[in-house]
C-alpha cells in the first residue's frame, strides 16, 4: 500500500473527519466481514480492499462529531454498498488519526454492524468496483501472500476481529470496551514503511 507523504517542510494537513463500517455475518464458516474494493483508478488507495466509509459531509447530521459520524458511516454503506443501517444500532469500533506525515490525513471513527440476515450488496461501480465476504483470518493471509491490498486500520481491525474467535465474544468485547484510539508513528526505515501502533 503506497502513501502520499507530505515534503519536510509542507505544514502538517488537517486531518478531515471520517467514518467506516465494519459489516460482518455469522456463517459456516465464521464471521465473516464485507470488504469493497476501491477502483484501481482512483488517486487515493487505488485497488485496495476497504470497510465501507467516507469522509463526514455536512448533510450528515447529529449533536456531536461522533453523532455524525455515525450518520456518515450509514450513508457511506448505502452508497458504496447499497446496505441499509440505523446509525443507532452501529457499535463503536475504534478510532483513528492518519500520521502527520501523510498527505491526506483523516480522523476516523470505525463502527462494527453484525448482520442477522444476508442482504444482497450492490456496488456502485464507479468508487467501488468489487465486493467480497471473506473472513478476517482469510483476509490477513492473502495479505501476507501479497495478493490483497489493504490499508493498516483495515488489516489491525480485521486482527482485532479474528483474535476474538466468534460473534458473541465480539459483540461482547465490542460492547464493554471503550474504544482503541490508534495515531500511528512512521519513524524512517531504509526501504520500508514501518508502522508502529
Amino acid at each position: 500500500m503506497k502513501l502520499l507523504l507530505k515534503d519536510d517542510d509542507a505544514a502538517v494537513a488537517e486531518a478531515k473527519p471520517s467514518a467506516t463500517i465494519i459489516v460482518a455475518r455469522e456463517s459456516q464458516v465464521g464471521i465473516e466481514v464485507l470488504l469493497l474494493q476501491r477502483n484501481p483508478e482512483l488517486a487515493h488507495m487505488p485497488g485496495a480492499w476497504v470497510f465501507p466509509g467516507g469522509k463526514v459531509d455536512a448533510g450528515d447530521e447529529g449533536e456531536s462529531l461522533e453523532a455524525r459520524a455515525r450518520q456518515a458511516a450509514a450513508r457511506e454503506l448505502l452508497e458504496e454498498a447499497g446496505l441499509q443501517l440505523e446509525p443507532d444500532a452501529l457499535l463503536a469500533f475504534s478510532h483513528w488519526l492518519t500520521p502527520e506525515m501523510v498527505k491526506r490525513r483523516f480522523a476516523t471513527w470505525f463502527y462494527l454492524a453484525l448482520l442477522d440476515a444476508d442482504p444482497p450488496v450492490t456496488v456502485d461501480g464507479s468508487e467501488i468496483v468489487d465486493y467480497r465476504w471473506v473472513t478476517p483470518e482469510q483476509a490477513l493471509n492473502e495479505q501476507l501472500s501479497g495478493t490483497l491490498s489493504a490499508p493498516p486500520p483495515t488489516l489491525v481491525s480485521l486482527y482485532d476481529i479474528a483474535s476474538h474467535g466468534g460473534k458473541d465474544a465480539l459483540l461482547e468485547g465490542v460492547a464493554q470496551r471503550v474504544p482503541p484510539y490508534f495515531f500511528p508513528k512512521l519513524p524512517s526505515v531504509e526501504n520500508a514503511m514501518l508502522f508502529l501502533y
